[in-house]
């Protein structure tokens, strides 16, 4: 790194240094500190490679003072279990201490209850039935009793009429003896992507969710039956369809998996989630010979022909339900195992990016018994499976890509939005200064939700931007988003740098079928370029999928479906 009297700190840096702290809380500045990156990127081209000798010392102790007051912001954000538990639910939220004071409240437990951090709360809030319950759990927290917690009803503080169920349980801190009583209302929400998620998941159909949906809210079949104007025996039937499908054991265990749908997404859209859980119920983990964990799932048939799909950083492995259906009725199998640091799947930062992904997917071929079948990778998920080609070229019998991959069409880099170009070039040449505005990022997503991520990853893509609002695909992008960061901000990091991965050798010497689908409307679609990828390699053939933008895979499912079909079961050989 140069000394300060080797380098002048510009106006420019000045400025990058202030944003870089504002966007801790501000929107705005968040969108200037990219900004300003892209003209200090700009300033130093051709040289930018070697970034970090154009800035002076005390440029780089702010950026660490930067990611210093980020770590202390998120322990006091992320890791106080009392400002967790009442952070992660939509409705009103309290914890108290044995003696009712008020350790932690969210806003609208605040307006609910009356009370705020450090005052008392009046138990005048609970329905007289629910004083007796409550009391057992309070006792309980003093250590004279066992019964921690309990279903009570809370009071309008107004009106005195009831308001919400709410469930009242004890949490105790890692560092206390003592346990706090938290209360929680059970009225979630029902979004439209709570029935697009259980759509996909458990394959209900419209009428079988709008009656999860009555259920859920009312907990009573009557009720259900007289506001569906049918008989109960008809809502029974239809009960015990839906309880066939989730596989729940009983009306009770059902709404509390509709409760955990609700809030998982709930905390998806407030960019809160913090363990993956496979949205499809069908995740395992196959712990290989060096210790690498490898998450996998599935989708399509049971016991299909096999192919190996691998998601990108846009577009997820959940595939709109048509996809699934498609796969089945051909009898085709994807097996998807979550690339290293996305979900539940082990990073190994020991290696560099691109070997970490290769290695996981040889060792997952491995581990499956896998070896002939076709590889499809969205977006940046078919580099590794060009890697893994060119180390053993009886890995696969054809390669699908799907997306634009800048490793396909280098010269399409120029032409992309500035946040991305700016941010892919950070990775290249400062991936620690670009993990810095990644944390940044996150903590602006667990503020404001994921679509203040996703409105400005698809600004410039409004066929994009029209996926992202509609809740039948929305859902399926924001569990991508979630799949994505649930590790934390370096699976994005090393992506980006990922992008960047030497594999033009491997594309030369591809001896395989390889068709490259790429979107036309994305703003870098220039037929031409993609003619050039054609003439280097005899074996790579590219379609333009029409209307499609970098999240093609749920604007054109049945077109992109189709040809996934085929490929496979042309080239399928037994193993």
């Amino acid at each position: 790194m140069p000394s300060d009297d080797q380098v002048h700190t510009t106006e420019l840096d000045l400025d990058i240094v202030s944003d870089t702290f504002r966007a801790f809380v501000d929107q705005a500045a968040f969108d200037s500190l990219i900004e300003r990156w892209n003209q200090k990127l700009n300033a130093l081209e051709p040289d930018a490679t070697v970034l970090e000798r154009h800035f002076s010392n005390a440029f780089f102790k702010q950026m660490d003072l930067a990611a210093d007051s980020l770590d202390r912001l998120d322990a006091q954000v992320f890791e106080d279990p009392l400002e967790r538990v009442v952070a992660e639910i939509a409705g009103p939220a309290v914890v108290i201490s044995p003696d009712l004071r008020v350790a932690s409240v969210n806003a609208e437990g605040e307006q609910s209850f009356g009370a705020s951090q450090g005052t008392f709360l009046s138990l005048d809030c609970l329905s007289p039935e629910s004083r007796v319950d409550f009391d057992t759990v309070l006792r309980a927290a003093k250590g004279q009793g066992n019964l921690g917690q309990a279903i009570v009803q809370i009071l309008d503080r107004f009106t005195g009429e009831p308001a919400f169920r709410a469930e009242a349980f004890l949490l105790k801190a890692s560092n206390q003896e003592s346990h706090y009583i938290v209360i929680r209302s059970l009225e979630l929400d029902w979004s439209p992507e709570v029935s697009a998620t259980l759509s996909q998941a458990f394959d209900l159909t419209d009428a079988e969710i709008a009656v999860a949906r009555q259920f859920f809210e009312n907990c009573d079949l009557a009720a259900v039956a007289a506001l569906r104007g049918v008989s109960v025996h008809t809502v029974r039937t239809q009960m015990k369809t839906i309880l066939s499908k989730t596989g729940a054991t009983s009306q009770a265990e059902l709404v509390r998996l509709f409760s955990m749908v609700a809030s998982r997404q709930m905390l998806r859209n407030r960019g809160l989630l913090t363990e993956w859980q496979d949205p499809l119920g069908r995740e395992k983990i196959l712990v290989t010979d060096s210790g690498r964990k490898i998450a996998w799932t599935w989708m399509g048939a049971l016991d299909g022909r096999p192919a190996i799909f691998l998601r990108g950083m846009a577009m997820g492995y959940l595939l709109p339900e048509s996809a699934e259906k498609l796969l089945k009725h051909a009898g085709i199998t994807l097996f998807i195992p979550s690339r290293p640091g996305y979900g539940n799947s082990s990073l190994h930062e020991d290696l560099p990016v691109l070997e970490d992904n290769q290695v996981m997917l040889e060792e997952f071929l491995v581990g499956m018994g896998l070896k002939g079948c076709v590889g499809i990778g969205l977006s940046d998920g078919i580099i590794p499976l060009l890697a893994q080609q060119d180390k053993d070229p009886a890995t696969f019998n054809a390669l699908i890509s799907v997306g634009f991959n800048g490793c396909l069409n280098r010269a399409a880099f120029r032409k992309l939005p500035v946040p991305q170009a700016t941010l892919l070039r950070l990775a290249k040449t400062a991936p620690r200064l670009l993990d810095l505005i990644a944390r940044i990022g996150q903590r602006m997503i667990a503020r404001y939700g994921v679509d203040w991520y996703l409105d400005r990853a698809h600004a410039s893509t409004p066929l994009d931007l029209q996926i992202c609002r509609d809740p039948s695909t929305a859902t399926l992008v924001r569990d991508a988003c979630s799949h994505l960061v649930v590790q934390g901000t370096r699976t994005f990091v090393r992506d980006m740098q990922m992008f960047h991965a030497p594999v033009d050798g491997a594309i030369d010497r591809l001896a395989i079928p390889m068709l490259s689908m790429v979107p036309t409307e994305d703003g870098l679609f220039d037929i031409d370029e993609y003619r050039q990828l054609e003439a280097r390699n005899s074996h790579v053939s590219v379609l333009p999928v029409p209307e499609s933008a970098d999240l093609l895979i749920y604007q054109q499912t049945d077109f992109i479906m189709d040809r996934i079909i085929e490929i496979v079961t042309t080239h399928h050989q037994p193993t």
